[in-house]
């Protein structure tokens, strides 16, 4: 399949025409659905755009910004947008959104425990899971793991950032690593008030599969608790509670570390 154009909005773009959006083209629309964890309350935006889209048949996906206060709480986090979401149909998933420097400064292997936990609720309630970030999070910030579990929609503007789209220009990430380019943050699109953010799928399949690969066996996860990558009881969160936030049974784990440990 080939490329094809779609957008990323919220409340600031205001009341959008989603009947000239699909007519100029555009073939997904990943909405905000819910502010950041201090308040949970969903996008003031969000229900007239999800209809909207969904009304002209541009697929839809969601993303949740993940911050300082997701980080205190990610299992509140996740449950109060699937309440928002109330089991709708999303075409093209849910995003984390990765760009807070307050998540950066917690390092690699804290981030990858935490978009484990995110997965593991989003796919439970049978939604894909991907991630967003820029490609300064992805090359320095982002834990091989995620790499090789999740797909990536990847920001990168040029310095004359000016909505156009150029499928040659040297800044479009490359499909070795990402299925989607966020390509400008200052396009014009019919039917939209204001500048809005502009993307391009690559491989042009925007009814993703969901999928529960993010969920490790019992082996794997012991190896990983081996390998300090879950914290320990002094973490905050604790290992058992970064365990058990992400679906797995910390008893049954300890148990296969004890195992492992005692044959080696």
């Amino acid at each position: 399949m080939s490329e094809v154009l779609g957008i990323d909005v919220s409340h600031y773009q205001k009341t959008i025409d989603w009947a000239k959006v699909a007519a100029s083209g555009k073939r997904f629309a990943i909405l905000k659905a819910m502010y950041e964890a201090q308040s949970h309350r969903k996008d003031e935006t969000f229900e007239a755009n999800y209809k909207g889209a969904g009304n002209y048949g541009i697929d839809r996906g969601v993303y949740i910004f993940i911050a300082s206060a997701s980080i205190a709480d990610p299992v509140k986090d996740a449950k109060a947008l699937l309440q928002h979401l109330d089991g709708r149909k999303l075409e093209y998933g849910i995003w984390l959104d990765l760009e807070s420097d307050v998540l950066r400064a917690k390092g690699k292997e804290f981030i990858r425990n935490l978009c484990y936990i995110y997965a593991y609720h989003f796919t439970m309630a049978g939604y894909f899971v991907g991630i967003y970030c820029n490609r300064d999070w992805y090359l320095n910030v982002i834990h091989d793991d995620l790499k090789a579990d999740f797909d990536f929609w990847i920001a990168r503007y040029p310095a004359g950032d000016n909505g156009s789209y150029n499928p040659a220009s040297t800044l479009k990430p490359s499909d070795s690593y990402a299925v989607a380019w966020q390509y400008s943050s200052k396009g014009s699109v019919p039917g939209i008030p204001t500048k809005c953010d502009l993307d391009v799928d690559y491989d042009g399949i925007t009814k993703l599969d969901y999928r529960t690969s993010y969920k490790k066996n019992i082996s794997k996860i012991a190896l990983e608790v081996i390998e300090d990558k879950w914290g320990d009881k002094n973490s905050v969160p604790t290992r058992k509670e970064r365990l058990e936030a992400a679906g797995y049974d910390y008893s049954e784990v300890q148990n296969k570390v004890n195992e492992i440990l005692a044959n080696n």
